[in-house]
């Protein structure tokens, strides 16, 4: 029944006509096809703001934008889904999403719609397409923004002449940015200063801590991790669905050593209690980092006297990788003005002025244009070639947790288990064995994967 009803709004949305541009922007208020998008409040919506205007002014639309914290997103969107409400017509998606409300009938694919428009679906980067638009051979809509993470340090102290000295007399090698997970290590013990000991020849007012992590009560923690579980060659599902209790077991492990060198703060923030520490002068790098955020990061270089920021793919080129898909809503009443919608917000026009505003583009066209990496737009855009060689390091990678339907709630369980044992409060065996049995009783077994 599903499939049917799928079938029959894609056939309806493209036999649909769009109003060409000299003409919507004559449209009468009272005859604009209202469509609601419901997405995450704040920059990510704010930056939008005028992109939605400028679809306005050239299609006989009104796009109605239903700001909802991120946190509740997910399951506010799943509600109107299985209602069959309508309630939405435009859907914001987390990577581990896309095969739920693909597999579900939730959303509407897309692939016919791009057809002719080839080109617009080859600019998203291949890497991103291949884990945020595709799956079982459909394109399900455009990303718009990615927080793919990669490596944020403060260049200066690897600058500094007397803490090379220090650490080559300390490790036997010279300090860099690091290229395993096992030299990140070692950077974060050693620039573990405490409060009277000095850093950059000048004495501490306070302790200052080799690494900030995401280690809180919030999903960040396994983004943190997959980088060294990917690194090894693992998932944190095998291709037969099962948790991989002793690799996750050793990516635990691995992360718990970096615990000690983090601020006690780690156990109780995410991304920006990260940025936070950064700016006040508290840490000395990031581990598997978001790179959108590279332009909050940068403000260190105005917080704190002598800061100079870098930023660098991380160890072993593995990290989390992922965006924010746009999707058709299947039970949305103009699935063509919401295509038209999704066609605009992710294509280069749009991306490039939001990329302008400061938003993380998915397009390659984007990320690689020249303006982007001129000095004067180092503050907004100073990522975005990291970003490319990221892409390109990780070119083919998938992940089953973003090819199984039960992903986002995998996704949503995961942090309990790890943040319990970040905290001290169980084992990383106890708690690779706990997310096993978690990801069991979701799945009903093993998990089916999709690709």
């Amino acid at each position: 029944m599903k499939s049917m009803l799928k079938k029959g709004l894609l056939a309806a949305a493209l036999m649909a006509s769009t109003a060409p541009a000299a003409m919507a922007q004559e449209c009468a208020d009272a005859d604009r096809v209202p469509i609601t998008w419901s997405t995450i409040a704040g920059f990510y919506t704010d930056a939008m703001a005028e992109l939605v205007s400028g679809f306005e002014a050239g299609h006989c639309v009104k796009v109605n934008v239903v700001n909802i914290d991120n946190s509740q997103l997910y399951n506010k969107q799943v509600i109107e889904m299985v209602g069959q409400t309508g309630a939405y017509d435009v859907v914001t998606l987390e990577t581990s999403e896309k095969a739920e409300f693909a597999e579900n009938g939730f959303i509407l694919p897309m692939t016919e719609y791009f057809a002719d428009k080839k080109a617009q679906l080859d600019d998203v980067a291949p890497t991103l397409a291949a884990l945020t638009t595709q799956y079982k051979d459909d394109v399900w809509g455009l990303p718009y923004y990615t927080y793919t993470a990669g490596y944020i340090y403060r260049a200066d102290l690897f600058d500094d002449p007397t803490e090379k000295e220090a650490f080559k007399k300390r490790f036997n090698y010279d300090l860099a940015v690091p290229t395993t997970w096992a030299q990140h290590r070692d950077i974060a013990e050693f620039f573990t200063r405490k409060a009277g000991e000095t850093l950059k020849g000048e004495k501490l007012t306070k302790d200052f801590y080799g690494v900030g992590l995401m280690a809180g009560p919030f999903p960040e923690i396994q983004d943190e991790m997959s980088g060294v579980l990917w690194s090894q060659g693992a998932d944190w599902l095998t291709d037969e669905g099962k948790v991989p209790v002793d690799a996750v077991e050793k990516a635990m492990n691995d992360y718990l050593e970096l615990v000690k060198y983090a601020p006690p703060a780690a156990l109780t923030v995410t991304y920006d209690g990260v940025m936070n520490q950064m700016k006040d002068g508290q840490i000395a790098q990031t581990y598997s980092f978001f790179l959108d955020q590279w332009p909050n990061a940068v403000q260190t270089e105005t917080s704190v006297a002598g800061a100079k920021m870098g930023v660098a793919e991380a160890p072993e080129k593995k990290a989390y990788i992922g965006g924010f898909l746009l999707a058709v809503s299947a039970s949305s009443a103009h699935p063509k003005e919401a295509m038209d919608f999704v066609a605009h917000i992710g294509g280069h026009d749009a991306q490039m002025e939001f990329a302008k505003a400061g938003g993380t583009s998915t397009l390659m066209s984007v990320l690689s244009d020249p303006a982007f990496a001129a000095p004067e737009s180092r503050g907004k855009t100073g990522h975005f070639s990291t970003l490319l060689e990221i892409f390109d390091s990780m070119k083919g990678f998938r992940s089953n947790l973003f090819d199984t339907p039960f992903g986002a709630k995998i996704y949503n369980t995961m942090q309990i288990p790890l943040q319990s044992a970040a905290a001290g409060q169980i084992s990383a065996r106890q708690a690779a064995e706990q997310l096993a049995v978690e990801v069991e009783k979701i799945c009903g077994g093993p998990c089916p994967i999709g690709k």
